[in-house]
């Protein structure tokens, strides 16, 4: 199916060309075109990010016909590329339509990824060598060897992959449309995506501090969303029922991988999970009357859903130990214990929903709303009481208490819920004639399963004021207050209790942190002369977290947004826009492990301190464009655009003989794209068109500037070596860009 649609869309457009042209008015278009790229840098993967631009052909159709009773059309782009986008579409006016459809979509990751793991496109990821014996083979560095290892250190001979995600979809709609005869309608609509390819992912060798591999993860999903859709419509009243159903399918539900630290262990294999299949099952409502008393219109809208899901419950997993070489427990292996062989996932969401808006006076309307909704987790319940195989049977810890830190020796999953209820009123008061005003209250109330923050409550308030008394000048202002209320279930520990208990106290998580937050928002649009329009808006916004010991204390952002643009667009128009946007974050932190009895952040030397740390982000975007008719037959466009983006880390320690790094390249990249086009008009029904492109993108970032794919870092008596694959790794390009296409009208 998915080799072919190309050449059935094309074959079956062209059966039905006869009969289209014997009864319908063929007009349209079709675009042969080419495209040469010449691209420089270490890593494609930025500028194919979204996109095919592979040197090559490529071709683009628009192809209609119309009768006075039928409609059909074919539309494509890209075709032949793997973007490409093509759709078959249909109908009668006024009593069916319907259409057939492809969409691919790209998304590449990184190009030229490298690994020392063998088969880098399986699901069994292995490796040449059995240990600290074979030079120039192992993973592991023992005390007796050192990272002078010839198969690490030379990464040209490790296997050479591509990490990227494309997606196939197929699908269709149909709908039988109501009419003045019959008010009913009815729709479906069909669709299946294929996603192929791969995605890093990390494992941590073992036990946290040591060392970590980042593997390549097989993606091979096939997704089928169906849906049906029935409804009346009068000329006050209007009904629909929605049903749906979506499955998802990974044909590989399992990684394996070969765990260098384990290399002269029995069981040195590794198993990750990938992705479960599941199922969608949705149900949806809606009604809406109108010409109620007031000139009021309510609509109510009600949905249930559900997905269930299955997985087989491993019984045995490796205890790779601390992370000495070799492992403490090296390869022994730990018996669950589980309650259950089987995980099987149920969760189900229901949401209301009804709107009422009305005109209270002739100046002035209001709207009142109210929704909730309700998510339930029936998913299986895993308790597991894990043993070592090895040390006499006896119990093995299989996690801690986030509170108290012991550690616990029966461990279960958690399985989360939330309930939201949130009302709300807008009023709409005009003033006078271009003088509006408006102003509302949001209301928001979650319970949440979640060790901190079970409860928050939010209340927004807005007003706003739009002035178009002028013109050749508009303009808005608007003001809103967010204060959000939080329940947090840890401010009744004793923090000299534990080191735990110590940080659960202080640390805040600012996601549900109270908060009060301030949102002020200006936008003017004016044509002060003839041909010449300028616009700008400006936003500032800042986060005020309440009680904050540790963590995100405050945030802003602010930004500033121009336009302009001036000329008559039959002849010459140039249009330019600037925006800066600017974002800080400040935040407290602490380092070491507190004496016992402490219950206050202290500092007492290099190794147990509090410090401040205010992470800074500028963005500027400029952009410019004009569009040039200097003769009938020709048009020229020319486009440019600037953008760049700073950030940076300082670090404020509390106490004097602190060692500490501020980082001054914290995601920081400038980019620059230009592009000219010229089209001309060779005859009445071919259009020539060429264009020129470049770009260029700099990146620079704490995290992967100087980048290694062995980085080395010191462990208990020895070294031991994580592996990296060069993920997102070397962005910065250039490239230019030659395009063309022919363009062949008809009627």
């Amino acid at each position: 199916m998915k080799k072919t649609t190309l050449s059935l869309l094309v074959a079956g457009l062209c059966s039905a060309a006869p009969a289209v042209q014997a009864q319908m008015q063929v007009t349209g278009s079709v675009t042969p075109g080419f495209i040469y790229s010449d691209f420089s840098g270490d890593n494609k993967f930025r500028f194919n990010e979204y996109r095919d631009m592979r040197s090559g052909g490529t071709l683009g159709a628009d192809i209609r016909g119309e009768s006075a009773k039928n409609y059909l059309r074919f539309f494509g782009e890209n075709i032949g590329r793997d973007d490409q986008f093509m759709e078959l579409k249909g109908g009668a006016y006024g009593v069916y339509k319907w259409s057939v459809y492809n969409n691919d979509i790209v998304h590449n990751l990184t190009s030229n990824a490298k690994t020392p793991f063998n088969f880098p496109n399986s699901t069994d990821l292995t490796f040449t060598g059995t240990g600290g014996t074979a030079a120039g083979q192992a993973l592991q560095v023992t005390a007796a060897r050192t990272p002078a290892n010839a198969f690490l250190n030379n990464v040209n001979n490790w296997n050479k992959f591509d990490y990227g995600i494309k997606h196939e979809n197929y699908g269709g709609t149909f709908e039988l449309q109501s009419s003045a005869a019959s008010p009913w309608y009815v729709r479906a609509t069909a669709n299946q995506k294929y996603t192929n390819g791969l995605r890093p992912v990390g494992q941590a060798g073992s036990s946290p501090g040591g060392p970590s591999f980042e593997l390549p993860a097989v993606v091979d999903y096939t997704t089928t969303d169906v849906s049906v859709e029935g409804g009346y419509t009068t000329r006050t009243s209007q009904y629909a029922v929605v049903a749906s159903w979506s499955r998802f399918e990974d044909n590989n539900n399992f990684m394996r991988w070969r765990n260098p630290l384990l290399n002269t262990a029995t069981n040195n294999v590794e198993t990750m999970t990938l992705a479960a299949n599941s199922d969608l099952w949705k149900i949806a409502g809606n009604a809406m009357w109108k010409a109620l008393p007031m000139d009021s219109t309510l609509a109510l809208r009600g949905t249930y859903s559900r997905t269930t899901s299955g997985l087989p419950l491993a019984t045995t997993g490796i205890d790779v130990g601390s992370t000495t070489i070799p492992p403490t427990n090296a390869g022994q292996l730990v018996n669950f214990n589980n309650n259950q062989t089987n995980f099987n996932g149920k969760n189900s969401n229901t949401s209301l929903s009804a709107s009422l808006t009305s005109a209270l006076a002739k100046s002035l309307d209001s709207r009142v709303y109210y929704n909730y909704t309700d998510r339930r987790n029936n998913s299986t319940e895993v308790v597991s009481t894990p043993i070592n195989t090895v040390s006499a049977g006896s119990t093995q810890a299989c996690d801690t208490n986030p509170v108290t830190g012991a550690a616990l020796t029966t461990c279960s999953n958690e399985l989360f819920h939330y309930r939201k209820n949130n009302f709300g009123v807008d009023l709409n008061w005009r003033v006078a004639q271009g003088h509006k005003l408006s102003g509302g209250w949001d209301w928001v109330d979650t319970k949440r399963e979640r060790i901190d923050y079970d409860k928050t409550t939010d209340n927004k308030l807005y007003v706003e004021y739009k002035n178009s008394v002028f013109d050749t000048v508009t303009g808005k202002i608007k003001y809103q207050y967010l204060d959000r209320d939080s329940d947090n279930q840890l401010s009744s520990l004793n923090p000299a209790l534990s080191t735990n208990n110590f940080y659960n106290f202080y640390q805040s998580r600012f996601d549900l942190a109270g908060n009060k937050q301030n949102l002020l928002k200006f936008v003017i649009d004016a044509t002060p002369i003839e041909l010449l329009d300028l616009g700008a808006e400006l936003r500032f916004k800042d986060n005020d977290y309440k009680n904050v010991t540790f963590g995100r204390k405050k945030d802003s952002r602010d930004e500033i947004y121009l336009t302009a643009g001036y000329g008559d667009a039959r002849v010459f128009r140039v249009s330019s826009f600037f925006d800066y946007e600017t974002s800080r974050y400040d935040s407290a932190h602490y380092v070491g492990t507190p004496a016992a009895g402490a219950t206050v952040p202290i500092s007492t030397g290099s190794s147990l301190y509090y410090y401040d740390a205010k992470v800074k982000d500028h963005n500027w975007v400029f952009g410019i464009a004009a569009d040039w008719l200097p003769t009938e037959r020709w048009k020229v466009k020319a486009a440019y655009i600037w953008q760049k983006t700073t950030g940076g880390v300082d670090q404020f320690p509390a106490i004097g003989g602190v060692i500490y790094t501020n980082i001054p390249n914290y995601d920081n990249f400038r980019r620059n794209t230009f592009n000219l086009n010229g089209t001309y008009l060779a005859a009445k029904n071919w259009d020539v068109n060429f264009g020129y492109s470049y770009e260029s993108y700099k990146y620079s970032d704490a995290q992967m500037d100087n980048y290694n794919f062995v980085p080395i870092s010191a462990t208990g008596t020895a070294s031991v070596l994580s592996v990296l694959s060069g993920a997102y790794a070397n962005p910065t390009y250039h490239a230019n860009i030659v395009y063309g296409y022919l363009k062949y009208k008809f009627e």
